[in-house]
């Protein structure tokens, strides 16, 4: 028996306008999450570069914006470690050592919370508050006390903390 070649073209057709509502709709859900958070452009465009954000849910969303922060974490415990070893100046690695530190510690911290989503909204929470909060005694090592200076991971500590402002959003959405 012979399929019409129109019957076949009308279930291509169907099956394409099912992909189509479908990208339309987690694309929906990802600038309806990230339009109700305080950096929007920041969340969609960290959302829509992880290749697991088109099959994600919400509580997905939020795992990719801790997967985000991981890696940014990461990056700026490297950065640290780099000028670390480029420096003799005493108070400079007394702050890169705190920082590194409370980076070392958001770290163990993002990767606990993140088996969390889902079933303890709270501790997420808690995990994404005390990130902006490390992020922030890393900066103000290098901008409070006697030996007050520029920190030299001010862009790093502000990304780094709207990443985290981001999950707190986010979460904030799950109710």
């Amino acid at each position: 028996m012979e399929i019409p070649i129109t019957l076949i073209g009308r279930s291509l057709l169907f099956f394409s306008l099912l992909i189509t509502l479908s990208y339309h709709s987690q694309a929906d859900l990802i600038g309806d999450t990230c339009s109700k958070t305080e950096f929007p452009d920041l969340c969609i465009s960290t959302l829509r570069s992880n290749p697991s954000s088109p099959a994600a849910d919400v509580k997905g969303l939020v795992r990719i914006m801790f997967y985000a922060t991981a890696v940014k974490a990461t990056a700026t415990l490297n950065q640290v470690n780099v000028l670390l070893k480029k420096t003799n100046d005493v108070a400079l690695i007394e702050g890169l050592e705190n920082c590194a530190s409370e980076y070392a510690s958001a770290l163990d911290e993002i990767f606990t919370a993140n088996t969390n989503v889902g079933s303890d909204i709270f501790a997420v929470k808690g995990v994404a508050a005390d990130l902006v909060t490390e992020t922030q005694d890393c900066e103000d090592t290098f901008t409070d006390g006697p030996d007050k200076r520029k920190s030299p991971l001010t862009v790093e500590n502000g990304v780094l903390g709207d990443l985290a402002e981001l999950v707190l959003d986010i979460v904030d959405s799950l109710g």
